[in-house]
């Protein structure tokens, strides 16, 4: 695998508490793990809200398939030595299916509403365009079906990570699978998500199919002129 120039692992601010947040090293079986544990800084805490908004709940289907997907891809990153922005990766993690539910849905193809609803839920933080445009370009491409390492590396490990939850039979990138049978499904139960995503599937797949086998331009449809 090659993946992109190897940058530290960053965030942007110590939880209030300065506990350290959850990561994928602190996942136990026998342990039931929720988003909150993950979020350190305000735009984290940000787009964690932004997606309870869309999706009107709290540790519903859809929050704890971004949670055991994030948790997915910090162990991919550690496994294979790739630096990544925390802060990026987490916030990309919570948004990417955001664009399905009605208030992030313009009615447009879901990854490009996610990556609207990314830029609207983070640029009001401060966010440098670079930064942001990682987290839009995170959204935007985890369907892809090539290899998004010439982008910034939280892309690829979105993309990577978001299949190996999905379709851990057909591709886990070195993830072992008792790890995620033992531990990752315990942890963060995945009771319901097939049911949740078949629901998903029916009621916008008009919507979703095109996102999957042709993703956008990177750095076309969510440019800020768009967002609105």
């Amino acid at each position: 695998m090659t993946a992109g120039p190897r940058r530290p692992v960053t965030g942007r601010a110590e939880k209030p508490d300065n506990s350290r947040p959850l990561t994928w090293r602190d996942v136990r079986g026998q342990t039931r793990r929720r988003a909150d544990e993950l979020v350190c800084t305000e735009s984290e805490a940000a787009a964690l809200e932004a997606l309870r908004t869309a999706t009107g709940e709290t540790d519903g289907d859809m929050e704890r398939h971004t949670v055991r997907q994030h948790l997915i891809a910090e162990r991919l990153a550690d496994t294979h030595g790739i630096g990544y922005d925390r802060e990026v990766l987490l916030c990309a993690s919570f948004l990417h299916n955001s664009g399905l539910y009605g208030p992030a849905s313009s009615g447009d193809v879901y990854i490009k509403d996610s990556a609207r609803y990314a830029r609207r839920t983070l640029e009001p933080l401060g966010w440098p365009e670079e930064r942001l445009r990682a987290c839009i370009d995170a959204c935007e491409q985890h369907h892809a079906l090539t290899s998004r390492w010439w982008m910034p590396n939280e892309v690829e490990l979105v993309r990577r990570s978001d299949l190996v939850e999905v379709l851990p039979e057909l591709a886990r990138f070195g993830i072992p699978r008792s790890w995620l049978k033992r531990e990752l499904w315990h942890a963060v139960p995945r009771a319901g998500f097939w049911p949740a995503l078949l629901a998903i599937l029916r009621a916008h797949w008009r919507r979703m199919l095109p996102g999957m086998f042709r993703p956008p331009v990177p750095g076309g449809s969510s440019d800020p002129a768009e967002s609105n």
